[in-house]
């Protein structure tokens, strides 16, 4: 399926009636997560949480966890790039998140590479989501830019933990959306995003050529950008970028599946993060309002979105 049909398919689905925001009968949900030393904080109640709107301390009505279903949409790069043994391990990887999946969770399949292709929307059938990984091939550029607008389009409807698991390798070569129109997007959204990119320790090529310098000058700026932007994305919503080595085990002498343990690590995170519900006192100023979630209890790491949009939506 092209981008263009893809995005004209899930905008349409999204303009399906969508819960509205009213103060009188609805409350605001943060998806927050508590870590320690690497792991997460259990046992947190309503008294444990500080939570301030546009720096006004408002009062928690509830904490919520592992009684919350799922709803993640895996975004999966396809580009050339993960050609071969890479693309076998990012298989293995999303088939062993999507076995961890409990009763009640959904996920959903999108692949990118210079076009999208939506492999199954969300659904709760493992079944039906593993086998869709046999579709996956790999070839052209990257556009996951327009990958993860899809898939916060997909979310639009959704109120239990929307949350989004990227995955990328490269630049963006291919999509509409700017940059800017990305962060713009996220902080708009429900989800949560978690993403995952290769990290950069190849050996410097030879740079003999005025040109080759250039295009190693280039090169190293777009992964620079790429891991920026990935940065702010997660940072926004709450979530949290990953970099990693080369998955290829047999290049880390590792008999392990470091891209899998990844997968897994995100999981695991994604059924732990508390689900913190509050009632705004009306009126409900229009637009953006801040959110600052706090913990107490000392040394510990809170990550939760910066804010959210109240009235209509752009």
């Amino acid at each position: 399926m092209s981008s263009v049909a893809l995005l004209l398919l899930v905008t349409a689905a999204s303009q399906e009636p969508r819960p509205v925001f009213r103060v009188s009968t609805e409350a605001v949900q943060v998806d927050v997560f508590v870590g320690e030393d690497g792991r997460a904080v259990a046992g947190l109640g309503t008294s444990d949480f500080e939570l301030y709107d546009d720096g006004q301390l408002r009062k928690v009505d509830s904490v919520a966890v592992a009684e919350v279903p799922l709803n993640v949409v895996l975004v999966l790069d396809t580009s050339e790039s993960v050609e071969g043994e890479t693309l076998t391990h990012l298989r293995r990887a999303a088939d062993g998140f999507l076995s961890e999946l409990s009763t009640g969770d959904r996920a959903a399949l999108l692949t990118f590479s210079h076009h999208l292709n939506l492999h199954s929307p969300l659904t709760s059938d493992v079944t039906l989501l593993k086998a869709t990984l046999g579709e996956i091939e790999a070839l052209g550029g990257t556009a996951w830019h327009d990958a993860l607008f899809a898939a916060l389009e997909m979310l639009e409807v959704v109120r239990e933990r929307p949350a989004v698991l990227l995955f990328t390798d490269g630049a963006d070569t291919y999509s509409w959306l700017r940059e800017e129109q990305v962060l713009s997007l996220v902080s708009r959204s429900n989800a949560v995003v978690y993403a995952i990119t290769r990290e950069e320790k190849a050996p410097l090529p030879d740079l003999g050529t005025t040109r080759a310098q250039e295009r190693f000058r280039q090169n190293r700026r777009e992964r620079i950008r790429r891991t920026k932007l990935l940065l702010d994305v997660t940072r926004e919503s709450g979530g949290r970028l990953i970099e990693m080595g080369d998955p290829r085990p047999a290049l880390l002498g590792d008999a392990s599946d470091r891209l899998q343990e990844i997968f897994l690590e995100i999981l695991a995170e994604m059924k732990t993060r508390y689900i913190l519900t509050y009632s705004p006192p009306a009126p409900v100023r229009d637009g953006w309002h801040e959110l600052e979630v706090k913990v107490k209890r000392k040394g510990v790491e809170v990550q939760a979105r910066r804010g959210y949009y109240y009235g209509p939506r752009p």
